[in-house]
């Protein structure tokens, strides 16, 4: 893989670099005919190119949707990676997707803030009395930002992901037979439809297990959205109404997260 993809990406038209829906949007020569290696190439490029973007960005404003932006970002790259565990060195794999959890991880800590101070600031009566309070937030928040901003800047985020990119593709270049995409990823998505429902089985018992269980529900629930996003040019049948569903549900698991979390 050439050194220069990720910033060739940045420019290509056909990758958006707005905030709009379209931003989630697989590209459009992917078919059912593209191999597994090269659907990877195509899927992953682009999603590496919005996180360096949004890594870039954060250099220059604080702007949370920033920050939430990158996050996401690195959180689909790192369901990508999970996705092509069984044809990439596993150990090589993980250490991917614990690289990108690192990164998305120090992003969240500045957001984990901004939501705090909007619960609090959510009740106009009480946010006089709690003026302190929104002050020492904003405290938080302000060396939160700075730790996030120094953290991913030392890191070397498109460093991080050229090497990913080049190591993965040279792995999938090396085996001497690669399967298409659609019965790979019919595959894949099939696996993580499986470990949803169990993680929901596992929630919705007599003896509820906590919120430790709903929260494994979003993970789970957010790999398959994922996935299904960055399949659904070779998927059978339509699966825009599960992803909105998947994306509303993760939507009130997030607001629970929010205030649990804080």
């Amino acid at each position: 893989m050439s050194s220069h993809i990720l910033a060739l990406a940045m420019e290509e038209p056909g990758v958006p670099a707005s905030d709009s829906g379209k931003d989630n949007a697989p590209p459009e020569s992917i078919t059912a005919a593209t191999s597994a290696a090269a659907g990877f190439v195509l899927l992953a490029t682009p999603t590496s190119a919005e996180a360096v973007r949004r890594a870039h960005t954060l250099h220059a404003k604080s702007d949370p949707e920033v920050l939430h932006k990158l996050r996401v970002a690195l959180r689909r790259l790192r369901s990508l990676w999970w996705a092509y565990e069984p044809l990439l060195d596993k150990k090589d794999a993980k250490l991917q997707r614990d690289e990108f959890k690192y990164l998305a991880d120090a992003a969240g800590k500045t957001r984990d803030w901004d939501v705090l101070r909007d619960i609090l600031a959510l009740d106009q009566r009480t946010r006089l009395s709690l003026s302190p309070l929104l002050l020492a937030v904003d405290e938080h928040r302000a060396n939160a930002l700075s730790f996030s901003r120094r953290t991913i800047r030392s890191a070397g985020v498109e460093e991080i992901l050229q090497r990913a990119l080049e190591g993965a593709r040279h792995q999938l270049d090396s085996r001497a037979a690669s399967p298409t995409l659609s019965e790979f990823a019919e595959e894949r998505v099939e696996l993580a439809e499986k470990a949803l429902k169990k993680r929901i089985e596992r929630a919705t018992q007599p003896e509820h297990p906590g919120y430790a269980a709903l929260h494994e529900v979003r993970i789970a629930g957010k790999k398959l959205r994922y996935l299904l996003e960055f399949f659904s040019p070779v998927l059978g049948g339509s699966h825009e109404s599960t992803i909105e569903r998947l994306t509303s549900v993760q939507d009130e698991l997030g607001k629970l997260n929010d205030l649990v979390t804080r």
